[in-house]
């Protein structure tokens, strides 16, 4: 629930979101789907290669949160792509 609440408030104070992990994991899509609530702007996604840089078009702030089992190398191959923009 922690993990819920913190994307909740990140996702409200960005302008676009990315949940990074398994579309079968149910507690990423929950996070997605808490994270699209308050910004509409949200990509769940497994890889940074289904990232598109024309969705990020205009935006100043990117919140980033990843379900509890996405491995590391994972969110850092997103980050890094989002950095690279």
């Amino acid at each position: 629930r922690h993990r819920q609440g913190a994307a909740s408030e990140l996702a409200g104070q960005v302008d676009a979101m990315v949940v990074i992990g398994g579309r079968n994991s149910s507690n990423t899509t929950r996070l997605a789907e808490i994270c699209a609530e308050r910004c509409p702007r949200t990509f769940h996604v497994e890889s940074a290669g289904e990232l598109d840089p024309a969705a990020f078009a205009g935006c100043r702030a990117v919140g980033v949160t990843a379900g509890a089992s996405t491995p590391e190398d994972q969110i850092a191959a997103v980050t890094g792509w989002l950095r690279s923009l």
